[in-house]
């Protein structure tokens, strides 16, 4: 079977195991091959940034023959937060909605842990019907299941924290006209560098009434990077095309006392950094 992996949309939090687990299946597996530009360039639907990537990344892989698609399963749903945007809940059934004639797109947690064994283990008997093989590939792949660890922070004196969702925060070439201004205006540009579960957990102590994971490492990540003192400023990213998400971002500015500014990709970069440059000591 010729199954495609995409590489955003938290790839890098999941990708590892399934990759490995999925070759020791046998399946001939297919990545993206087009620059991130190209791709993005090629679709323009008014959508969320990321979720146009991850639609021209489905699109590519079909055109190459990909009979199914590996892609994260849904947040979860809720009336809050970032609710009413469905991009942000489940963008596999936005996918499916918004472009017929996809491939089978398979879903899988976006995070690993042991649970992750059992999701395995039932892909993998639909996929080759051989509970032997795939007991193989478990134990040559579990070694895998290990949880995400972000990048270290950068050393500098003027850090930059970004804040944003995790599907959009964790693929940095999904805004390289920020890290740019960012960078040319004297910052270092630096992300958390702790688990996504701690942000979580960062983002139920902030009394906001939200409860998707996605909201609560957004939120989480907001409190985290204000509170450090060598973080001298910060910037929330914001999808476009995605006005709830927008606006918890500013109900999540307005809960910073130190400076930050509000980005919404699509925007000139430069006047929130101003602002930030305006507002840090």
């Amino acid at each position: 079977m010729r199954l495609g992996l995409v590489d955003t949309w938290m790839s890098e939090r999941y990708l590892p195991f399934w990759r490995v687990y999925l070759r020791e299946l046998g399946a001939e597996l297919l990545s993206p091959r087009l620059p991130v530009t190209e791709a993005l360039d090629r679709l323009s639907e008014p959508w969320p940034r990321p979720a146009r990537l991850l639609a021209a990344r489905l699109l590519e892989l079909k055109a190459r023959g990909a009979e199914a698609v590996i892609v994260p399963e849904a947040a979860g749903e809720s009336p809050r937060g970032s609710g009413p945007c469905a991009w942000a809940v489940d963008p596999a059934s936005m996918l499916t909605r918004s472009l017929p004639g996809l491939p089978e797109l398979l879903r899988v947690p976006p995070e690993l842990s042991p649970g992750v064994l059992g999701t395995a283990a039932r892909l993998g008997q639909e996929l080759v019907g051989n509970p032997q093989e795939v007991r193989r590939a478990l134990d040559r792949s579990r070694h895998l299941l290990k949880p995400y660890k972000p990048p270290a922070m950068p050393r500098g004196e003027r850090l930059l924290g970004l804040a944003a969702m995790p599907y959009l925060l964790d693929d940095e070439r999904l805004y390289p006209e920020v890290l740019q201004a960012a960078r040319s205006s004297g910052w270092m540009p630096t992300r958390p560098d702790v688990s996504p579960e701690r942000l979580r957990e960062e983002g139920a102590r902030t009394g906001l009434n939200i409860d998707l994971p996605t909201d609560l490492e957004f939120a989480g990540a907001v409190h985290y990077l204000g509170r450090l003192g060598k973080v001298k400023g910060l910037l929330l990213l914001a999808c476009d095309h995605c006005p709830p998400v927008e606006r918890l971002a500013r109900r999540l500015e307005a809960r910073v006392a130190g400076p930050v500014a509000v980005h919404v990709l699509g925007d000139e970069p430069q006047a929130a950094l101003e602002r930030i440059s305006r507002a840090a000591p």
